[in-house]
């Protein structure tokens, strides 16, 4: 009996961007190139990043039916994020950049190495925020000091955009 196919996989390590902007077209190789854009994804500690989505249900009754039926609804989505300090100072990228209540584009690219400069016709995913609180995480010993935040969308996120010139 033949064996089935294993589909390949890829590393995360050294394979993920996040770069902000403080306004503009985040899709526009031209903005993330020009100098307004600040690349985040080395600041946030390994666990730094977490993107998650809550999805409602909506509940479908039918008269007589036993089984209760149901539909996907309204979706929540939010970005925590956890970041290094050293003294709060324009040298933390991300301190600076996430400022309490700013407003902001953040672009994810997944799955080419780090260092490759953003690119047209490269795939991204984009997302308008505003950050929340910044909270200064417990000192731990043999540790490193660091803040967590919220960041809230503002407008619903795209994901698998292409980026233009």
């Amino acid at each position: 009996m033949a064996l089935e196919a294993t589909p390949p996989s890829q590393q995360s390590d050294g394979y993920l961007r996040i770069g902000y902007v403080p306004s503009g077209n985040n899709l526009s190789v031209a903005i993330l190139t020009g100098g307004t854009e600040k690349d985040l994804t080395y600041s946030f500690t390994p666990s730094g990043f977490t993107r998650t989505f809550t999805e409602n249900t909506v509940s479908d009754p039918r008269l007589t039916n036993v089984a209760v039926l149901a539909r996907p609804g309204t979706f929540t989505e939010q970005i925590d994020v956890q970041y290094v300090v050293t003294d709060a100072s324009a040298t933390d990228i991300a301190y600076t950049a996430l400022s309490e209540y700013t407003t902001g584009l953040l672009t994810l690219r997944y799955g080419v190495a780090n260092a490759t400069v953003w690119t047209i016709g490269q795939k991204v995913d984009s997302i308008s925020f505003i950050a929340g609180k910044k909270r200064r995480d417990p000192i731990t010993a043999n540790g490193l000091f660091t803040i967590s935040q919220t960041l809230y969308l503002t407008a619903p996120s795209v994901s698998g955009a292409v980026l233009v010139a």
